[in-house]
């Protein structure tokens, strides 16, 4: 399972100092600097998709396995960031651990890593050179912040502890237009209790249009973690869908239709008792290669829901939900790690907010199929740690047929 470790930016924010240049150099400097604060102290609210595909590398290989693939929605509102799943109603105002509570993640990538290194007083900086940057003339410029100046916070959840470390790194911008490219960020002296003896970060900048205006954003960022134990976690995050954000409307990216009109048809609201089971089928195929932790998911009702005599919730009902987990683990055996949610059971003219307690699935899941054949004896292993809610699945390739089945009670 890979590590729980996070990368934050803090609100208290590095900035510029020119230290040992050459008057052009400078002069450079200064432009890029300019044209970065234009761009970030005229930003618009707006949210983007955030998808991140996260991988990890065992020591002593090359290989990197595909762990999961999140889809969140990301907004930058006066100066935060802020996360919520994809189709909420609103961002909520908690910690991205919060939401994404297991393996490796990082913040800051929006715009305040940009912010760290241009907007303040703390960063020193050395002309690098010119180079060719993906067949653009660029100037790169090496920079230090030390650590009594420096935001950047690494997190180790799972022993509960952080520490504000010093970091180094490099910047590249246009030649001619002084438009920023490229961010690289390594940390220095981590503390040995944080189990990290590397942390880097990789930032490809470009302009995007937001409402009327343009704001400049990472397209696409890479971070890695280096363990003490030499495994290494690989994160590559991309924006898309980029849109000038209000706070008022629900943060989802699909198709409204012709005339934006919602349904002003009634539902009634129904409450289910406590202890009341639910045996909902998937209504798609669920794999690893296709689905992302974020998506939104969907079942259908098996059983019939009675309160007395009368069904208050017919077979064919449909479940609304998402996917929390959905991470590939490779140790004894490979395994899938799952959790799934269901927020709502609907039919045609009603509707049942739930909260669910996973009582077991159908076919049962949670032992590998050799521990599962009489009269073979194997090794004793651990079984991954699940969520509440979770399951495992034993396979090398995880395929989930539609009408796969999980029964659930109402709490």
């Amino acid at each position: 399972m890979i590590s729980r470790l996070w990368l934050l930016w803090l609100i208290a924010l590095p900035g510029l100092t020119a230290q040992s240049l050459q008057q052009e150099d400078i002069l450079r400097l200064a432009r890029i600097k300019s044209a970065i604060k234009k761009h970030l102290e005229g930003m618009p609210n707006y949210t983007c998709l955030q998808t991140v595909e996260r991988y990890q590398r065992f020591p002593n290989t090359k290989t990197e396995s595909l762990i999961d693939v999140l889809r969140l929605e990301v907004a930058y509102v006066t100066g935060r960031e802020m996360y919520a799943w994809p189709g909420s109603t609103q961002f909520e105002d908690t910690e991205l651990r919060e939401i994404v509570t297991t393996g490796a993640f990082s913040t800051g990538a929006f715009a305040l890593h940009a912010r760290a290194i241009f907007l303040g007083d703390g960063t020193t900086f050395r002309f690098g050179g010119e180079e060719d940057f993906e067949g653009k003339p660029a100037l790169r410029f090496d920079y230090d912040t030390a650590q009594f100046r420096s935001g950047y916070q690494i997190r180790n959840p799972r022993r509960g502890i952080g520490a504000v470390v010093a970091y180094h790194g490099s910047i590249w911008a246009h030649r001619e237009t002084f438009e920023l490219l490229r961010i690289s960020v390594e940390a220095d002296e981590i503390p040995d209790e944080i189990e990290i003896v590397k942390a880097t970060d990789r930032l490809d900048y470009q302009l995007m249009k937001i409402g009327s205006g343009e704001a400049l954003l990472p397209r696409q960022s890479e971070v890695q973690i280096l363990d003490n134990r030499g495994k290494l976690a690989i994160n590559r995050t991309r924006l898309s869908r980029c849109k000038q954000y209000s706070g008022e409307s629900t943060l989802s990216f699909e198709d409204v239709g012709e005339a934006g009109e919602t349904s002003s048809k009634q539902t009634r609201v129904l409450q289910f008792d406590p202890y009341t089971e639910l045996e909902l089928a998937l209504d798609f195929e669920l794999n690893h290669e296709s689905f992302a932790v974020g998506d939104a998911i969907q079942a259908v009702l098996k059983n019939e829901v009675r309160e007395g005599k009368n069904v208050i919730a017919q077979k064919g009902s449909i479940a609304k939900g998402r996917i929390l987990r959905l991470e590939h683990q490779v140790g004894d055996y490979s395994t899938y790690n799952i959790t799934l949610q269901f927020d709502e059971l609907a039919g045609s003219d009603w509707r049942a907010p739930l909260k669910l307690r996973l009582m077991r699935t159908e076919p049962q899941t949670g032992t590998p199929p050799d521990l599962r054949t009489p009269g073979r004896t194997v090794r004793s292993f651990t079984l991954p740690d699940t969520q509440p809610n979770g399951f495992l699945v034993f396979s090398k390739k995880l395929k989930l047929s539609r009408g796969f089945t999980t029964i659930w009670q109402t709490q």
